[in-house]
C-alpha cells in the first residue's frame, strides 16, 4: 500500500510558514493599493471623476450616463464568457468553495483577471464593491504561494484565508475585521492554531495599506453617542428590518441571475445589459452608481432627504442585484453597508421625529444600520460588529451594534438560514456545513478508496451454488451480472434468508435474479467521501458498487461502510497515516 500523507520539512519549520504568512500579508497589501490606483484611474477615464461618482454623473449628460456602464459591461463580458469566468459575481463563494472542495487550490490566473474584470466593472460604475475582488486576489495569492512552494491541502486552506483577511484589513483599514472575516466566513472551519498566521498577514497588510494610502478610515464616521438606554429595544427593531432587507438582497440576486439563465442570453451580452439598467436608474439617482461610500458619507453627515433615502435603498438594492446578476465583477459586502447606512438612517429619522430629546442622532443609526445588514447578509455577526467597531472605536456603539446584529441575524436564519455567500455556492451545486470532518471528507474522492476486487454472480446462479459461495466467500455482498457483465442487481445474506427455511427442493429450482435485490444504490469514483456517507446512511447496506457515470451498469470497484468508517477514523482521529488502495 502506498502512503498518502507526506510531510514536507516546511510543515515543520514553525518560522517559515510565519514568514509565508508575512509575505502573503505585504503580497496582498501591495495589490491592494494597485488595485486602488487602477480603480482611481479607470473611474477617472470613465468619468473623469477619481473617486466622486456621485458628484461626476450629475454634472454628465443623460446618454453618457446610461451608456457607460454597459460599455463597462461589454468590456467584462468576453472576460467572464471565455478567459476566466470564475471572476464574474462577488468572488468570495468561489474563494469558500476552493477551501471546502478544491483543497485550497485556485488558478494562478485568477488574481490578474479578477482585478482586470474588477476595476473595469467598478469603474464604468456597476453598483458592486471592491472588498470581493480584493478577498478574491488576496485568496489568490495565497493559494499560488502554498502550491508553489508544495505546502499540503490543510495548509494551502490556511493561506488562501490569510490571503483573504489581508484583503479585508487593506481594504478597510481593519485588521480585526479581517482576520474575523476569514475566521467566519472564509474557513468554514476555524482552528486556533491558525490564528496567529492570519494575524500576522492582516497586520502586514495593514501596513502597507497605511504606507501608502494613509490612516485615514474609509468613511467620515462621526462620534457616536447612545442616547438612552431605552433606545435598545429600537436598535433590535432596526435589525429586524435589517434583516428583512437583507433578505430581500439575497434573493433579489438570485431571482436576477435566474431570469438570465432563463432568457438564455449568451454570457458575455449580459453584464452590457446590467450596465445599461443601472445606468437607466442612475439618470434620476446617481447614487446607485459604484461603491456608494459617498452615499454613506452624506447619511452619516445627516446631508441626505427622508425621500432620497427610501428611493435608493430600493434603487441600490435593486442595481446591485442586477449587477452582481448579470455577471458584473464586484463584492456585495460595500453595498450591504450602504444599504444599512441608509435603512439606519431612515430608523433615525423616524426616532427622532418621535423622541427629539431621547434618540440618538441619525448618523448613529446609520452605523449600527451598516453593522446590522452586513450581519443579515453574510450570517458574520461578529466580523459585522468589529467592522463598525474599527471605524468608530467607539465602546458606546457595542451595546446597540450587536442587538442590531442578533436581530438581523435571526430574521435570515429563520427564514432562509444561507447568506449571500452560500446561495451563490448553492446555485454551484456546493452546499456548506459547519463541520472540520464533513470538509475533510469532501477533499477525499471514492476512486482513492474503492476496492477493485469483488465477488459476483450471474443472474442464473442457482440456489445451491450460491450457499457454497456464501459458505467460501469473505465478501457478505454478491453484485449479480448479467450475460453481458453489467450489474442488474445485489445479493446479501439477509436475500437468502427467505429461501434458506424450504431449501430442500430449492437448490436447482431458485436463481440469483429471483431473490436479488435490483434497485442497487451505487457512487460514482469522482464523488467524495461525504456522498458516500450520504448514500449510506438510513440504509441496511454495507457495500456500495462503484460504476463509470457513462454506463451506470459497468461496475469499477466497491466501496465497502467499514472502509469508509476506518478512512473517517484516520482522518479526522489523526490516529496513524492514511493508506490509499493500490490501483
Amino acid at each position: 500500500m502506498a502512503i498518502r500523507n507526506s510531510i514536507t520539512p516546511l510543515r515543520e519549520n514553525t518560522v517559515a510558514l510565519l514568514l509565508l504568512a508575512i509575505f502573503i500579508g505585504v503580497a496582498t497589501g501591495a495589490l491592494a493599493v494597485a488595485f486602488r490606483y487602477l480603480l482611481r484611474f479607470a473611474t477617472n477615464l470613465c468619468w473623469r471623476e477619481s473617486y466622486d461618482l456621485l458628484r461626476a454623473a450629475i454634472h454628465k449628460r443623460w446618454y453618457v450616463v446610461i451608456l457607460t456602464p454597459a460599455i463597462g459591461g461589454l468590456l467584462i463580458g468576453p472576460i467572464i464568457a471565455k478567459f476566466a469566468p470564475e471572476t464574474r459575481g462577488t468572488g468570495v463563494p468561489e474563494v469558500i468553495s476552493a477551501v471546502v472542495i478544491r483543497d485550497g487550490q485556485i488558478r494562478h490566473r485568477t488574481t490578474l483577471f479578477k482585478m482586470l474584470s474588477s476595476v473595469i466593472s467598478i469603474g464604468s460604475g456597476a453598483s458592486v464593491g471592491r472588498e470581493g475582488p480584493i478577498v478574491h486576489i488576496g485568496a489568490s495569492v495565497g493559494s499560488s504561494l502554498a502550491q508553489v512552494v508544495k505546502l499540503s491541502a490543510e495548509w494551502r486552506r490556511v493561506f488562501l484565508a490569510c490571503g483573504a483577511a489581508a484583503g479585508i484589513a487593506a481594504t478597510f483599514n481593519a485588521p480585526m475585521a479581517g482576520m474575523l472575516f476569514a475566521t467566519e466566513i472564509i474557513l468554514v472551519d476555524f482552528q486556533i492554531s491558525y490564528l496567529s498566521h492570519i494575524a500576522v498577514s492582516t497586520v502586514t497588510a495593514t501596513v502597507v495599506s497605511h504606507h501608502f494610502l494613509g490612516r485615514l478610515p474609509t468613511f467620515d464616521v462621526p462620534i457616536f453617542r447612545l442616547g438612552s438606554y431605552w433606545e435598545i429595544p429600537l436598535y433590535f427593531l432596526l435589525g429586524l428590518l435589517a434583516g428583512g432587507i437583507a433578505l430581500l438582497f439575497i434573493r433579489s440576486i438570485s431571482l436576477i441571475e435566474d431570469a438570465f439563465d432563463r432568457s438564455r442570453l449568451p454570457i458575455f451580452v449580459r453584464p452590457a445589459i446590467g450596465g445599461l439598467c443601472v445606468g437607466l436608474m442612475a439618470i434620476g439617482w446617481p447614487h446607485v452608481l459604484g461603491v456608494g461610500y459617498q452615499t454613506v458619507n452624506l447619511v452619516l453627515a445627516a446631508k441626505v432627504t427622508l425621500i432620497t433615502m427610501t428611493i435608493v435603498v430600493v434603487l441600490k438594492l435593486v442595481a446591485t442585484a442586477v449587477s452582481v446578476g448579470s455577471g458584473f465583477s464586484g463584492g456585495i459586502f460595500a453595498p450591504s453597508l450602504v444599504l444599512g447606512a441608509l435603512l439606519g438612517g431612515l430608523v433615525g429619522w423616524s426616532a427622532n421625529m418621535l423622541w427629539p430629546e431621547q434618540a440618538t442622532s441619525l448618523p448613529g443609526y446609520a452605523l449600527v444600520g451598516m453593522g446590522a445588514l452586513v450581519s443579515g447578509a453574510t450570517l458574520a455577526p461578529i466580523t459585522a460588529i468589529f467592522t463598525i467597531f474599527e471605524l468608530t472605536y467607539s465602546f458606546e456603539i457595542i451595546l446597540p451594534l450587536m442587538i442590531s446584529c442578533i436581530g438581523s441575524l435571526l430574521v435570515v436564519q429563520k427564514f432562509s438560514g444561507f447568506s449571500v455567500y452560500e446561495v451563490g455556492l448553492l446555485r454551484q451545486g456546493v452546499k456548506i456545513r459547519r463541520g472540520r470532518d464533513l470538509n475533510l471528507l469532501r477533499s477525499m474522492r471514492v476512486v482513492d478508496y474503492m476496492e477493485k476486487e469483488f465477488e459476483t454472480v450471474r443472474t442464473d446462479t442457482h440456489l445451491g451454488e450460491l450457499i457454497q459461495k456464501v459458505q467460501e466467500s469473505p465478501y457478505p455482498h454478491f453484485l449479480v451480472m448479467d450475460e453481458q457483465n453489467e450489474l442488474v442487481g445485489m445479493l446479501s445474506l439477509r436475500d437468502l434468508q427467505s429461501v434458506l427455511t424450504d431449501i430442500g427442493d430449492l437448490c436447482e429450482l431458485v436463481v440469483a435474479s429471483e431473490i436479488m435485490t435490483s434497485h442497487v444504490f451505487h457512487i460514482f469514483p469522482e464523488d467524495n467521501l461525504e456522498k458516500a456517507f450520504e448514500v449510506f446512511e438510513g440504509k441496511q447496506i454495507s457495500t456500495l458498487p462503484v460504476v463509470n457515470p457513462f454506463s451506470p451498469r459497468q461496475v469499477l470497484g466497491v466501496l465497502k461502510k467499514d472502509r469508509l468508517l476506518h478512512v473517517y477514523n484516520e482522518k479526522i482521529l489523526k490516529t496513524g497515516v492514511l493508506y490509499k488502495i493500490p490501483s
